[in-house]
């Protein structure tokens, strides 16, 4: 809800009434809130009447900044300003559990660091004050609450929702369950449909596609969906769709994983002095990279470069023998140099380990030979 001089933040589990009325007579509006469960923030910058009520009692603020919530009962902590309890007056800084005595100063905010996972889900690290007994974390979107929720570990772990901007804010708690002063907001973002393509990938790539489209409207300059994106293409066979995307996601991001994709798509396109040169700088880079070790590989042997070939297989098959279609590769290549045998049981085990379709194909024509 937001007013002239008034904005009330409510928490997704919120429940009460909220009404606002003007008065026959003229003035300003006039706020009350009757918070039945869940919490409520509110940011008075202007004197705007405002009453906020639980069944263990009402606060009146005179200030500009505070959080009321009631989870077993009320809670109200003040960070600006003055509320009337009553008769009373709570300074900014403390806290009251409303409907007894209970007065306290409250906790300093709590450092909070944000680390993606791999799913998708952001895991924030919560670095409590003294005197933390456990936290609330918030996360707002599109000045929204989506989130409100406990937590008395170090950490709290947010599986994404949608497609869009978000921050976090961590408030510690105290033994009484006091909210303490509110982090400084961490921006993220959240990136639903990125994972949710990325996770139907290779089996799915036209489920993969339409998620990762919504990805890439979401978040034009997120390199990884336009990569992931490029990809599904490829995976269909639709290569020129896929490279001008895999090249709009290297000039954002250079990284090997993009580009080694990169080059597997040039050696399906036949080009094959390109697809070259991007192994060659992807390894120069990163030496011990499998995945452009083998791709290198397949390039120099449709240049007629079987012994380079053969020697590139070899060290990722010492590296890991389970790699898949390294025998395959390494097959081709004996095979270029008249070395059938050896080859013909490099494809055997391959196709015990990895039953595809190329595989079985070329050991039936040799089989025929």
């Amino acid at each position: 809800m937001r007013l002239e001089g008034l904005e009330l933040a409510f928490s997704p589990d919120a429940r009460g009434e909220a009404r606002r009325w003007r008065s026959l007579w003229g003035g300003g509006e006039r706020v009350r809130i009757a918070l039945e469960g869940g919490g409520v923030e509110a940011v008075r910058k202007a004197p705007v009447p405002l009453f906020l009520s639980t069944p263990e009692g009402g606060v009146r603020p005179l200030g500009t900044h505070l959080r009321l919530s009631r989870e077993g009962g009320a809670r109200l902590s003040l960070y600006q300003g003055q509320v009337a309890l009553g008769k009373e007056r709570l300074p900014a800084g403390e806290g009251a559990v409303l409907g007894t005595q209970e007065r306290r100063k409250l906790l300093p905010p709590p450092l909070v660091r944000p680390a993606p996972g791999e799913a998708g889900e952001v895991v924030f690290r919560l670095v409590g004050p003294q005197g933390a007994r456990g936290f609330r974390v918030e996360v707002r979107s599109g000045g929204r609450v989506v989130l409100s929720a406990k937590t008395v570990e170090g950490s709290f772990t947010y599986r994404p929702q949608a497609d869009r901007l978000a921050e976090v804010r961590a408030f510690a708690l105290d033994e009484v369950g006091l909210e303490g002063f509110p982090s400084d907001p961490v921006p993220f973002r959240e990136r639903k449909s990125f994972y949710e393509g990325k996770r139907r990938l290779p089996q799915d790539p036209k489920g993969a596609e339409a998620h990762l489209r919504r990805a890439v409207a979401a978040f034009p300059d997120d390199a990884e969906a336009l990569g992931e994106l490029a990809f599904a293409l490829y995976l269909q066979g639709r290569y020129l769709e896929a490279k001008p995307l895999y090249e709009r996601a290297l000039a954002l991001l250079d990284s090997p994983d993009i580009r080694v994709r990169y080059g597997r798509l040039l050696y399906h396109l036949r080009r094959y002095g390109e697809a070259e040169e991007v192994y060659r700088r992807v390894l120069a880079q990163d030496p011990g990279n499998l995945d452009a070790r083998w791709g290198l590989a397949e390039v120099l042997l449709a240049l007629g470069r079987a012994k380079e070939a053969e020697l590139l297989t070899r060290q990722v098959l010492a590296v890991r023998p389970d790699y898949p279609l390294a025998r395959f590769t390494l097959a081709k290549a004996l095979l270029e140099e008249g070395r059938k045998e050896e080859a013909k049981g490099l494809l055997l085990e391959e196709l015990r380990l990895n039953p595809d379709p190329e595989v079985r194909a070329l050991l039936a024509r040799i089989q025929l030979q």
